[in-house]
């Protein structure tokens, strides 16, 4: 097993409705991929931001899950602020990022990921 190299998706910005970063990453049988995302948050925020991972069966036509397949909370207490996780028993996947509320505009949020190159 051997790690690949770092990828970096486009940096969301101006969050309010969900987002998905371009990095759409398809696995292999028994692969894995470590991702992390981090967000900036605007001053004084009252809102957290919610990362969303949704898989797909399909390599074209990518139609998504409509419910995340896991989600986490990134609280705003800590500017910047950021999560890792491992993915691994889908085929192909994509991250989301949306306000747990209505009242601020999540500045930024960037994601970094890794596959760790294991083939069946």
């Amino acid at each position: 097993m051997a790690w690949g190299s770092d990828t970096a998706a486009t940096q969301l910005s101006s969050i309010t409705t969900e987002q998905f970063f371009d990095q759409v990453p398809t696995l292999n049988p028994r692969e894995t991929a470590h991702v992390q995302v981090s967000v900036d948050f605007p001053g004084s925020p009252t809102d957290h931001a919610i990362i969303a991972v949704y898989t797909t069966l399909d390599d074209t036509s990518e139609v998504f899950d409509l419910i995340p397949m896991m989600e986490f909370l990134i609280e705003n207490t800590t500017d910047p602020n950021r999560i890792s996780f491992l993915v691994t028993g889908v085929y192909k996947f994509r991250v989301g990022v949306r306000r747990s509320g209505s009242t601020d505009t999540i500045t930024s949020a960037d994601l970094s990921l890794r596959k760790d190159g294991v083939n069946a």
